[in-house]
């Protein structure tokens, strides 16, 4: 039996079914998946190899590994994301969370990383099974359980700032149903995703000239709930139309953010294949993205962005304004924040005021996906 191919294993589009791979037959082909993600207007385009196997009757394996990552963000002057190093003359009140705009899955990004294609900017892999616990029959609809494991290939912090992921491992379960008909089928599926903890997060340093006092703010990520449906149209053997409706939400503890509600898409296309060819392509609607202009009140408004100071400038700067014990504390490529004593000298070369209101232009709602694989290898007898 020649597979429908989904970016999960056997499927529709995003979304898996309750079909698997016949053993001793694999799958190889890569996948070129584009969102459109809120509330950072982010552009996210992800070229991964691809592979599915069927190791016996009713379970397969599938994955893939993001090769490249290309993240096309908002202006700088809307980017101020964790980690950040936050500077505070003793005696100031020191400001609370949340600081910054985030999209859970790509928490770091901002424009000093490399975000095009042709970067070979790598991103996560996925590894994950499948096992059908039922056929369909009638109206008892065919049942499935899948599980996944998120790896990251990259950890370091420039990587992350381009946009290659969270750096922590991710768990991921789902059950799909399925109501096969002679022609049709219909797929709902409910899925948890776990989010590791990622490494980085934020720093308050209160200092004056006879010290400083140094807090750490790790970065908590949310959860996610995941929904959908979908329906696939056998219009020939090797023709279907299909479409999908998927939501995720997010749940659980999770540190303080401006947020959006988690992406509603609305995606269609189509299914072919031709010998050993299996292909899946379409278009995604990413239904509620944010207002083309969202504003959002900044409680970092009126300070002043040291990130782009050269050390050179830095070091003095600090040490006339009675910071130079905070100088061990800031970490290289992170955002730093000054809290502007009251009196001390101009603002070194470099430095900004960052805005009271951080502005962000939503980015255009359509993406699209291709899934393009070869099945070879004999099914092995039952």
């Amino acid at each position: 039996m020649r597979p429908w191919v989904s970016l999960a294993g056997s499927g529709l589009m995003t979304l898996p079914d309750t079909s698997t791979l016949e053993r001793g037959r694999f799958n190889a082909g890569f996948t070129v998946d584009n969102q459109d993600r809120d509330p950072l207007r982010l552009d996210v385009v992800d070229l991964s190899a691809a592979w599915l196997a069927g190791l016996r009757p009713g379970l397969e394996t599938y994955g893939h590994a993001v090769v490249s990552r290309a993240v096309a963000v908002s202006p700088r002057a809307t980017l101020f994301p964790s980690p950040i190093d936050i500077l505070v003359p003793r005696g100031l009140p020191v400001p609370q969370r949340p600081y910054y705009p985030q999209y859970a899955p790509i928490p770091y990004v901002n424009r000093t990383g490399r975000s095009q294609i042709s970067q070979f900017l790598p991103g996560d892999a996925v590894v994950g099974v499948k096992k059908t616990l039922r056929a369909s029959s009638g109206l008892v609809p065919g049942l499935a359980a899948s599980a996944e494991i998120k790896i990251p290939l990259a950890w370091g912090l420039a990587d992350l700032q381009g946009g290659a992921g969270t750096g922590a491992i991710d768990e991921h379960a789902r059950i799909t149903a399925e109501w096969e008909g002679r022609a049709r089928s219909v797929v709902a599926s409910v899925a948890y995703t776990h989010r590791g903890t990622p490494a980085w997060g934020d720093r308050v340093i209160v200092f004056d000239p006879s010290g400083v006092n140094v807090t750490d703010l790790p970065l908590r990520l949310p959860s996610e709930v995941g929904l959908g449906l979908g329906v696939r149209q056998v219009v020939t053997p090797n023709v279907a139309l299909v479409a999908e409706v998927t939501k995720a939400a997010e749940v659980g503890g999770r540190t303080d953010a401006f947020r959006e509600p988690g992406p509603l898409d609305i995606a269609a296309g189509a299914q072919l294949r031709w010998r050993g060819m299996a292909v899946t392509t379409g278009l995604r609607y990413h239904a509620n993205s944010v207002a083309r202009m969202t504003r959002y009140a900044s409680p970092l408004g009126g300070l002043a962005d040291l990130s782009q100071v050269s050390d050179a400038d830095l070091v003095p700067y600090l040490s006339a304004i009675g910071a130079s014990g905070s100088l061990p504390f800031l970490r290289h490529r992170g955002q730093s924040a000054l809290e502007i004593p009251a009196r001390g000298p101009s603002l070194p070369d470099g430095a900004r005021l960052l805005p009271a209101d951080l502005f962000v232009r939503a980015h255009d709602q359509i993406g699209y996906m291709l899934v393009c694989g070869w099945t070879f290898g004999r099914a092995a007898p039952r």
